[in-house]
């Protein structure tokens, strides 16, 4: 390329024939402006510059003065451009440098601050680089911009570990840097903000680059330090790990001088690690702390421990724990015992690095620490000393003296396992071993003992038993020794059978599949199957529920076709031996007279089914094949066992069966137990075995098993009305499934139509009293049939409606039934209303009746589509307005049936079940609200006060998820939910001394739901702002009143001492107690309570000041006793609050009332204190 281009370029004057020329030509060849600078001489280097200068001098000044131009594209391209020059020039020129160069580079670094083009500035700092590496007296002034834009870069939240990396590339020029020019040029301050970036500290460059920082002087070490320490309660356990990594690497990189200072500050964290909180602080300064400042603190320390291999960096270890551990390590306190324990383990082993001697005498004081941590008389300390000893044991067996090892395993083993104040401290013994055995120098030993903890198998505590079956897989895992030498097998199936923890069942599954369901031939699994139902059935059958986790499902399906094949030929052969028997039988009958001889023949042919030759040669086929397992203890029940088995196999792995790799294995399972249907069912007909048969053809289609539907529903007709749903909820089960709905729902009605045409008949005026006998006329009186059977009818449909898969196939192939079935049942409810004396319990017809159309009504409604443009979810709603109308109209009577009361309750706690789900109009949604309103206000009662707060939480949460969606909400909904909420909070009565109380009491379960509901509902409010909203703020004032008043009422005029706690259960609200124990649970909750406490109290005029003050004192000092998940910074706020009001309170009526004022301040004196305010 002709470099006589570019002078001709430069000569116009104009800047942008100068771009475009530059573009043009690398559009060409890249490195062809590079080439016409090389082919320039130095006169017209200095020309051109002469001409640059003036360039750059106006774009850097347009940019500085106004940086946010839109024109600004253009200033980059050109500082972009000049800049590449520059390089360019700086690489070709001789001594003598173009007049305008310097001042040109001065000037494009200079406006790096205000360049917002990322390839234009890195063109500038790979200029200014070049360039001071020419005038090293520049590298000052040029280099501080520089670093500065990195650093800006580094700490983007959209950087790159690329950005952090070029940062670092200038480690030589921040080194020399000096205290001074790093503070005032603002470099300091984004190295500060850096150390907060997860990114940047989490990345080797970086903390190389922040760990260079404490080499300069003590001063910026001090500021570094407390910038760590403000950041690490915001920090993630990450990000301590990488702290620890900058104070090593700073220590590792320091001189002698700087080391000490790094030191200290090393040395400081240890002492905060040790005395850290073990809980989070929750809301504090800059944000939320929500890992526990120990672990933080530990994380962080750790990173310096793990380098401890070093003999230098051990013994440094030493030097900067032994004033601070060794005597912690014996503090008064269980907490800071732990915390020093969790960090002596983690620097284990102390090296003095003063001799053998001195190294010995470290050791020998180090196992006294360990033994006497480990009967600490804190659970906690403990498990900690527990943890750090066995793995101490593992990972440095060869160092550790053998008696000290006997005195370690004796306690362990004799003590702390069988350990019955805390299963943390057992659990962690099991684990410990677990532990103990990753090594292998500790097998020998564990050999021995391990078989001495047998009992542990059957420990209480489920967390226990969990990890001793981890133990035992573990050994088994590990070959240590063999599993029957360390425990008796019958005693893990013994375990196994009686075990309730899911998590142990799983475990102990996967510890007996090698023994009984081993991967062998099919033959041997079913062995080994069939032994472990003749041992313990109910251990098989969890056994199988649980097997799927470790075996895979093509093993599964062929142990089902090996149990089919033996079920088919033991139960063709006891057929055969049976059909024999009575073939003797009969021969042996002829001899005797012909009418006993009939009589025995027709008792035969009616116990004995006929059955078809066909089904008798497709049975036979592979008869021969079976063979006789264990008779001596082989029965009945043990084919009702692998029945059993077969079931639970199918239904737990059902899914798995039709996935498309397996649908070959369902199949052929569907199609062997088809062939066999009619043999099975002739054999357990009248036996045990009938009930797993029916649930295990429950599980394929009803056209493999035809002569078994015949049956179920023979059975489902043959049940009695006082049939319990254990009797029948099989059946249905397996006609659900079977996809047979309308079979069953005829039944139902069938049951149901007679009893209600009884109902109608007994309420129609059958005689006429006032006239004669002689004038009555005749009239069709209705009587319920014989075989009618309703209660059995109404629970079959409850138990559908229960059973979400039976809920789901019958809506889906049903519905029509459904609907006509519910239609017969409206007629209950003008029944009820009319004959409320026949509503005399709860299992009464009416009573089971009316529910059950309640719950079809809303079943419904939930299962049409919600929009108004559905007719039948319109019909539905308004099938939801005629049963509100119906409620309303019952408790118009003032002498209202108890019964007739739980049946309100019943439908009103249903329906607010569709408010949940959001499946109902703004219409029905404001007629339930006046019901539940009504219901509270006129019988008011335990049950019945839980059940409207309640409906309260679930109208809230509808009106504002409906809201935040962009519809439309009534304003009077709102009110109305206010309303309720006021009525349950003004309902409550206060319980005096001596346990009477004005109207009621809540029950002790109905305390525990309404504490529940009231937390959900602050969570609710909390979430929706009280400041913004007032329909909100009003329910959280009015709870805040409840508290007030309440503490206001304890105190009585004559009692000014204080000395009531308030939170006693004889003097406090029942919903009072119910608040503050819901606020308690989350510090959010707490902190806008107590916001809310001071705002009333403040703007409070009426009442006594003083009352008040004794009333939030009392709060405060319940608070204070039992604070919860307050954080203590939302309790010290508070306490400084009341303070500043308390200072309010006129000192005329402080000298009326010196017992409440004595109680207040010592209040706020002790609270200040155990706050540490």
């Amino acid at each position: 390329m002709d470099h006589q281009a570019l002078l001709r370029a430069v000569e116009t004057s104009d800047c942008k024939v100068f771009i475009e020329w530059y573009k043009r030509v690398e559009t060409e060849n890249i490195s062809a402006v590079r080439e016409s600078v090389d082919r320039l001489s130095n006169k017209d280097l200095c020309g051109i510059w002469t001409v640059f200068t003036k360039w750059v001098a106006h774009a850097t000044n347009s940019l500085k003065e106004n940086p946010n131009l839109p024109e600004n594209d253009s200033i980059m391209t050109t500082l972009l451009f000049m800049s590449t020059m520059a390089t360019y020039t700086i690489h070709n020129m001789s001594n003598n440098e173009p007049q305008g160069l310097q001042p040109s580079v001065k000037a494009m670094n200079g406006s790096l601050k205000f360049v917002n083009c990322k390839k234009a500035a890195t063109s500038i700092c790979k200029m200014s680089e070049h360039y001071w590496k020419v005038h090293p007296e520049l590298e000052t002034f040029l280099s501080i911009n520089t670093i500065q834009w990195f650093l800006t870069q580094a700490i983007h939240p959209k950087a790159t570990l690329v950005s952090v990396k070029q940062l670092w590339d200038m480690k030589q020029s921040i080194e020399k840097l000096n205290a001074l020019i790093l503070e005032s040029s603002g470099l300091l301050t984004l190295f500060l903000s850096a150390i907060s970036n997860s990114k940047f500290i989490g990345s080797n460059e970086g903390q190389k680059c922040i760990a260079c920082l404490f080499n300069f002087n003590t001063v910026i070490v001090q500021v570094l330090q407390k910038t760590v320490k403000k950041f690490i309660p915001l920090a993630t356990v990450n990000d301590c790990e990488s702290l620890g990594e900058i104070y090593f690497k700073a220590w590792r990189m320091a001189t002698e001088e700087r080391r000490a200072d790094i030191e200290f500050a090393i040395q400081d964290l240890m002492y905060h690690a040790v005395v850290a909180c073990r809980k989070p602080l929750g809301v504090i300064e800059g944000g939320v702390n929500k890992v526990p400042m120990n672990k933080l603190l530990f994380h962080l320390l750790h990173s310096i421990h793990r380098q401890r291999k070093q003999r230098t960096v051990a013994v440094l270890i030493h030097i900067l724990y032994k004033p601070i551990l060794w005597r912690y390590l014996e503090a008064s306190n269980g907490l800071v015992r732990g915390n020093a324990l969790c960090l002596f383990f983690d620097a284990f082993p102390f090296e003095s690095g003063e001799g053998f001697e001195e190294d010995e005498a470290v050791r020998t004081k180090q196992w006294a620490i360990m033994l006497g941590a480990l009967m600490d008389p804190v659970p906690l300390v403990r498990t900690i000393a527990i943890q750090g000893t066995c793995r101490i044991l593992s990972q440095y067996w060869e160092i550790v003296p053998v008696n000290i090892i006997q005195d370690f395993i004796t306690c362990l083993m004799r003590k702390l396992l069988y350990d019955s104040s805390s299963a943390d401290v057992r659990a962690h013994v099991v684990k410990g071993l677990v532990m103990m055995l990753e090594s292998r120098q500790t097998h020998s030993l564990l050999e021995k003992m391990i078989p001495l903890t047998n009992k542990v198998l059957h420990d209480p505590n489920e967390k226990v038993r969990s990890e001793y079956v981890f133990l035992l897989t573990h050994v088994q895992k590990l070959r240590v020794s063999k599993l029957w030498e360390v425990i008796d097998v019958n005693q893990l199936v013994g375990r196994l059978a009686m075990e309730t923890s899911k998590n142990v069942c799983i475990r102990l599954a996967t510890l007996l599949a090698p023994f009984y369901c081993p991967k062998s031939t099919p033959e041997i699994v079913f062995q080994r199957c069939l032994r472990l139902i003749i041992d313990n059935r109910l251990a098989s059958r969890k056994f199988y529920q649980y097997i799927d986790t470790c075996v895979g499902i093509e093993q599964i399906a062929q142990l089902i076709l090996i149990i089919w094949k033996f079920l088919r030929n033991h139960i063709h052969k006891q057929l055969q031996r049976n059909k024999s028997s009575q073939q003797r039988e009969e021969t042996a009958n002829q001899r005797r007279p012909c009418g006993a001889k009939r009589s025995r023949q027709g008792e035969g042919a009616e116990s004995i089914p006929n059955t078809t030759e066909n089904e008798d040669k497709e049975n036979q086929d592979g008869s021969t094949d079976s063979e006789e397992t264990g008779n001596e203890e082989f029965s009945e029940c043990s084919i009702i066992g692998l029945i059993d088995v077969v079931c639970i196999l199918l239904s737990v792995n059902k899914t798995k069966f039709k996935a498309p790799p397996n649908v070959v294995y369902w199949e052929n399972i569907k199609s062997r137990f088809s062939k066999t249907c009619s043999l099975f069912f002739r054999y357990f007909k009248n036996s045990e075995g009938l009930r797993p048969l029916i649930c295990l053809y429950g599980l394929m289609s009803s056209t493999s098993s035809t002569l078994l539907l015949s049956f179920v529903k023979s059975q489902l007709k043959s049940l009695t009305d006082e049939a319990t749903c254990k009797e029948f909820s099989y059946l249905v089960d397996v006609m659900c499934t079977w996809g047979r709905g309308e079979d069953l729902l005829d039944l139902i009605t069938d049951h149901l139509q007679g009893n209600l045409m009884n109902f109608i008949a007994e309420k129609s005026p059958l005689s006429d009293t006032r006239k004669g006998k002689a004038t009555r006329k005749k009239r069709v009186s209705f009587e319920t049939p014989k075989d009618s059977k309703p209660l059995l009818g109404l629970r079959c449909m409850a138990y559908i409606l229960q059973h979400p898969y039976n809920k789901k196939i019958i809506l889906r192939k049903n519905l029509e039934q459904i609907e006509k079935l519910c239609e017969t049942l409206k007629a209950v409810l003008l029944i009820a209303e009319n004959n409320p004396n026949r509503l005399t319990n709860r299992e009464s017809f009416l009573f089971v009746a009316a529910s059950l159309y309640v719950k079809m009504v809303l079943v419904l409604a939930c299962s049409y589509k919600r929009e108004k443009s559905d007719l039948k979810y319109m019909e539905s709603q308004e099938k939801i307005v005629g049963i509100l109308s119906w409620t309303k109209r019952l408790m118009e009577n003032e002498d209202l049936n108890p019964i007739l009361g739980d049946l309100i309750s019943s439908a009103v706690s249903s329906i607010s079940n569709l408010v949940m789900i959001h499946s109902m109009t703004w219409e029905v949604f404001r007629q339930f609200l006046d019901v539940v309103l009504q219901v509270v206000t006129k019988y008011p009662s335990s049950k019945n006060l839980t059940l409207a707060m309640n409906c309260a939480y679930h109208s809230l949460v509808f009106v504002w998820s409906e809201r935040s969606i962009g519809n439309e909400c009534d304003v009077e909904c709102e009110s109305r939910i206010n309303l309720i909420i006021n009525c349950v909070l003004e309902c409550a009565s206060l319980v005096t001394a001596s346990g009477s109380s004005t109207r009621f009491c809540l029950d002790e379960n109905d305390w525990s739901l309404v504490r529940d509901i009231v937390k959900k509902i602050l969570e609710e409010c909390h979430r929706h702002r009280p400041e913004k909203h007032e329909s909100i703020r009003e329910i959280v004032r009015k709870m805040v009143d409840t508290i007030r008043l309440d503490m206001m009422q304890v105190q009585s005029p004559g009692q000014g001492d204080g000395k009531k706690k308030a939170d006693d259960a004889s003097c406090q609200h029942q919903l009072s107690k119910a608040i503050i124990a819901a606020f308690r649970t989350q510090n959010s909750l707490a902190k806008m309570i107590l916001d809310e406490f001071f705002e009333v109290f403040q703007s409070n005029e009426n009442e006594t000041t003083l009352v008040d003050c004794v009333a939030i004192a009392r709060l405060l000092e319940s608070l204070g006793q039992n604070k919860g998940r307050i954080a203590p910074g939302t309790l010290a706020n508070a306490i400084l609050s009341f303070e500043d009001c308390w200072l309010t309170v006129g000192e005329i009526e402080k000298s009326a009332n010196s017992d409440r004022v004595a109680y207040v301040s010592a209040t706020i004196t002790e609270l200040k204190k155990a706050i540490s305010v």
